[in-house]
């Protein structure tokens, strides 16, 4: 997408609604009535009935000239069922159907139930008290839930509460990162779906199977008690492989040692040479700091700290909701101006599905437990300038036809991703199909790796993304695995910062095509402090990594074709059934269950690329990392700039002019001093007068951007001068770098999200 077709692109989203007149306009109020005219003197109270009376009019006159818009004054509203609306209501391109608050006060749509605090006390019984962190006492709360509903959703171990609209977290140990076995004494039961053969395991509480170990630096008197009177206590956390969370419920807690109840994918075990790390959850005596809850189900009652020493009898809200809106074959519609939360069922909090041109604008969705935003199939659908944060699952944009290489062009611009209470929430941006946009946004503060991309010919630019992946090895900030199929896919633009690696822990990357992915072109991003490898080609061929800056890092951009000989040599072994059909190396034959029988020879695939073709047609050196193109990039700072692999160690690596299928022209060592001032994060060029080849960054036109549904972004400055402050003496990644248990969880851990949060 060239420059005037951004300018394009950007002006449908951000001009393409709005009429100055409406040919309908309604208004709804917390204190109205749906009785009324739904004037502004009269407003309706319910939304669905403001769309169901704009339905009715259209139906008798149709479709306005000007248009549909519906306000929603400032306050809050329950909801209890999907926001549905007709396709007759469905509106044009300059005339929409319009849902709007207001952009300073938006209105808030909760689905969760509220407790009603009422009869809320502090704990005072000696029994009770004696249960207690030491830490909590004449600070919990207990409330009776009477509601066997209500007692039935807070009994599941996936329940969540907010307080005044903040995240509450089940109570947990540690209450910061992850606690650390000791010994493990038993492996367990071991089954992968999907990979091993035969039925599951069976288990139950009296005969677990799931592995046995111990902790350090952890006493467990104090969970073993409680643990007797209520057994539903679970472990999460990295049992065996940095990159793979588990959780598990415990069946025995009995002389310091810890049994899970049922099988896992790996087993317990030490895969590398830190302990292995885990998070213990729903036991009353951990709850133990602000913003933590425990339900006692056998009793019914709700133990909780709020985050403030004053109690709000409106404040407390189960999150048990269905999604606030699921759109349906509709065009031209936006959602403006609202804030969303409380959603525990569904898809999504608002689903889009098969739509055209409908679009969530200025909206923030949080405090859910389903994912914020699901769009699927249709066209040009998106989020313009919204907030998503502490949810389990942030986006989905999924459409297009990958046969046929037709594009939806959903998009995500000028957004911001990431988690602010949320302790336990991986957080995700999946996007798929053919043809999607991911501009301008700002994605930070996540556990894991945060944005997987599958499919062709996406557009990823002018994003910032920072402090992701704090606990996880391996995964990368941007990763797409195992499709050769991948092509077309474009990041430029972008902004990769403070990366940081768990030290000893599996490494990370911070774009990362892996597994054989085929096709990236990464152009002008700017990497700085950004994980163990920047750009990690895993064995991939066919991708251009051109006018990039690399700086601070440990290797710019890698590759590697180990493993390619045996990739090879199974291909056979797939198509003879010794291994399992469609498994995650089984490449050929999922990329031609994609494309269709050799697909990379066939229209429009040939055409559109025509190096894809040329690859796969070399049965043996398809699996290799040929025709890559890593040329004309600056690096500064870094141990190593372009790292090229064909073996384990030192001596496994060759240097890049030395390879003939990669292309390396016209890389070069640069000095910080071209920036103008890189300590404070400022890393616009003094000047390129003299200096032409310098990559072409636009680093001024990165990030979120002032708009009239965000009209006070974030200070740039201030957030990345208080990041390089907190990082200042770490590298991404060093290879001397101890992990001690003690101490691991006060280097790892930066809350970006409190830090940059604009409540």
């Amino acid at each position: 997408m060239d420059g005037l077709l951004r300018i394009g692109w950007i002006a449908v989203i951000l001009i393409g609604f709005g009429p100055s007149a409406w040919g309908i306009d309604l208004f709804v109020s917390p204190d109205g009535a749906d009785t009324q005219a739904g004037t502004a003197d009269a407003p309706l109270l319910s939304v669905q009935t403001a769309i169901n009376c704009a339905a009715a009019v259209v139906k008798q006159s149709g479709y306005p000239s000007d248009g549909i818009r519906i306000t929603i004054r400032s306050g809050h509203y329950s909801f209890d069922k999907p926001l549905t609306i007709p396709p007759l209501c469905q509106g044009t391109l300059e005339n929409p159907f319009v849902i709007a608050g207001d952009v300073q006060q938006p209105p808030v749509f909760s689905g969760g139930h509220l407790l009603g605090l009422g009869l809320a006390r502090l704990v005072k019984h000696e029994s009770v008290l004696a249960r207690l962190h030491a830490q909590a006492r004449d600070r919990v709360f207990v409330e009776a839930v009477t509601s066997p509903d209500l007692r039935a959703l807070l009994s599941q171990h996936q329940a969540k509460v907010s307080y005044k609209g903040r995240m509450m977290n089940l109570a947990r140990y540690p209450n910061v990162g992850y606690g650390h076995m000791d010994r493990i004494l038993d492996q367990g039961a071991i089954y992968a779906h999907g990979r091993t053969m035969g039925d599951p395991p069976k288990y139950s509480m009296e005969h677990p199977i799931g592995g046995i170990f111990t902790l350090t630096y952890k006493s467990t008197e104090s969970w073993e008690r409680e643990f007797q009177r209520k057994k539903k206590a679970r472990v999460v956390g990295y049992l065996a492989y940095d990159w793979y969370k588990q959780n598990h419920r415990i069946a025995r807690i009995q002389n310091g040692t810890i049994q899970l109840l049922e099988y896992s994918r790996y087993g317990l075990d030490k895969k590398k040479e830190i302990p292995r790390r885990l998070v213990v959850k729903n036991l009353l005596c951990e709850l133990d700091e602000p913003g933590e809850f425990y339900f006692d189900e056998s009793v019914g009652l709700l133990y909780f700290w709020p985050y403030d020493d004053r109690l709000d009898a409106e404040g407390l809200s189960l999150w048990a909701s269905f999604p606030f809106a699921e759109l349906n074959n509709l065009s031209h519609v936006s959602l403006e101006n609202l804030v969303i939360e409380g959603v525990s069922q569904g898809k999504a909090a608002v689903s889009i599905q098969n739509c055209h041109n409908v679009r969530l604008a200025g909206c923030t969705i949080r405090n859910c437990s389903r994912p914020a935003v699901n769009i699927q199939g249709g066209t040009r659908c998106g989020l313009l300038s919204c907030d998503l944060y502490d949810v389990p699952l942030h986006l989905t944009l999924d459409g297009g036809d990958t046969m046929n290489l037709i594009p939806s062009a959903h998009y995500a611009m000028n957004c911001h991703f990431t988690q602010v209470q949320a302790t336990d929430y991986y957080g995700k941006i999946q996007i798929r199909g053919v043809g999607q946009v991911f501009q301008n946004n700002l994605v930070h503060n996540f556990i894991g790796q945060v944005m997987t991309l599958g499919g062709n010919d996406h557009l990823v630019e002018y994003n910032e993304f920072f402090n992701i992946g704090i606990e996880e090895g391996d995964g990368g900030t941007i990763y797409s695995g195992a499709q050769m199929w991948s092509w077309g896919n474009v990041y430029r633009y972008n902004f990769l910062h403070h990366l940081m690696c768990v030290p000893k822990a599996h490494p990370r990357g911070g774009i990362y095509p892996d597994d054989r992915d085929q096709g990236d072109t990464i152009v002008n991003n700017l990497f700085y402090k950004a994980a163990h490898r920047a750009v990690l080609i895993n064995g991939g061929a066919g991708h251009t990594v051109k006018g990039n800056c690399f700086l601070q890092g440990h290797i710019g951009i890698y590759n590697t074709e180990s493993g390619s000989e045996k990739i090879c040599q199974d291909q056979a072994r797939y198509d003879a059934g010794e291994l399992k059909r469609g498994d995650k190396t089984d490449y050929i034959w999922r990329t031609e269950q994609a494309i269709g029988p050799e697909g990379w020879n066939q229209e429009p695939w040939a055409s559109r690329y025509p190096l894809f073709r040329m690859i796969m047609n070399q049965e043996r050196k398809r699996f290799w990392p040929i025709e890559c193109d890593f040329s004309n990039n600056c690096f500064s700072g870094n141990f190593r700039d372009i790292e090229y692999r064909f073996a384990s160690g030192e001596q496994g690596v060759k240097d890049i002019s030395e390879v003939p299928h990669i292309r390396a022209e016209n890389n070069r060592t640069i000095s910080m001093t071209v920036f103008r001032d890189p300590n404070a994060m400022d890393f616009r060029y003094r000047t390129r007068r003299n200096d032409r080849d310098l990559p072409d960054i636009h680093f001024e036109d990165i990030g979120l951007f002032q708009d009239r549904f965000r009209p006070n972004p974030p200070d740039k400055q201030a957030y990345r001068q208080a990041v390089q402050r907190r990082f200042a003496q770490r590298k991404s990644y060093d290879p001397d770098a101890r992990y001690d248990p003690q101490s691991i969880n006060d280097l790892i851990y930066f809350n970006t999200g409190k830090l940059l949060w604009q409540d």
